[in-house]
């Protein structure tokens, strides 16, 4: 405070005294990764003409215009020889067909509307076969 010499010094600063703190422990944070998100080119058209009309990326790359009402999406790209191409995409709507169980008469129908004379002509015809294997066997032993 005074100086013992000259009286008092204003710029005289007293030594402070401290007590250590100790560090507050702070819980790890871990760094919030955020996906790496891809934009589309494009917007919501109310119809082909404004995709016509829209201006498009120079680089190539395809622009994507959704119509409104759902009905298609239009894709818009520059060419290499500077025209620009347009592809519609609709959406497909997949009908399923109907199930249809067979019933005890339409089994008896369709075994009466069997044609058995072809099965009794695979009869015969097997039965010649093996007359013929017979006579053949027949041959080689008298040969052999």
């Amino acid at each position: 405070m005074y100086n013992n010499q000259f009286g008092y010094n204003p710029y005289y600063q007293q030594p402070r005294y401290t007590t250590p703190v100790q560090p507050i422990e702070q819980p790890t944070i871990q760094p919030i990764i955020t996906p790496n998100r891809t934009f589309l080119n494009g917007k919501s058209v109310d119809s082909i003409d404004v995709v016509k009309a829209t201006d498009i990326p120079l680089d190539g790359s395809v622009s994507y215009f959704p119509l409104t009402d759902g009905s298609a999406i239009v894709t818009k790209a520059l060419q290499n020889d500077g025209t620009t191409k347009l592809t519609i995409f609709k959406p497909v709507v997949e009908q399923k067909e109907e199930v249809k169980y067979l019933t005890q008469e339409d089994m008896k129908k369709a075994i009466d509307d069997l044609d058995l004379s072809q099965i009794d002509d695979l009869k015969d015809d097997i039965k010649d076969l093996r007359q013929e294997f017979k006579d053949f066997k027949k041959n080689i032993k008298k040969e052999g």
